[in-house]
């Protein structure tokens, strides 16, 4: 075998492997993950505003989400169902 031929074999299966570990990460992450459809929740929930929303390892993270009472909440729910997971009050 050439060391041309090698080189291709190694870099086809360095790529099948890069492949295959990127389809986990995608796995569950659906329509329902939208952060819109995370807004309408928050919503539904009580808040009326928050700082930052951001998908994380299979979680929504939420940081300063204000209640209407003043309150400032930081939440963590889980992907797919958004139950909350955490919640933690910070304070008015």
């Amino acid at each position: 075998m050439t060391q041309g031929a090698r080189f291709v074999r190694c870099a086809c299966a360095i790529a099948a492997v890069a492949l295959a570990l990127t389809g986990p990460v995608y796995a569950g992450h659906d329509e329902q993950d939208d952060p819109a459809v995370v807004s309408e929740r928050l919503t539904k929930m009580g808040f009326v505003s928050w700082r930052k929303l951001r998908w994380d390892h299979g979680f929504w993270k939420i940081e300063d989400a204000r209640r209407e009472n003043g309150y400032q909440y930081d939440l963590k729910l889980e992907g797919g169902t958004l139950d909350v997971v955490w919640l933690k009050r910070e304070g008015r």
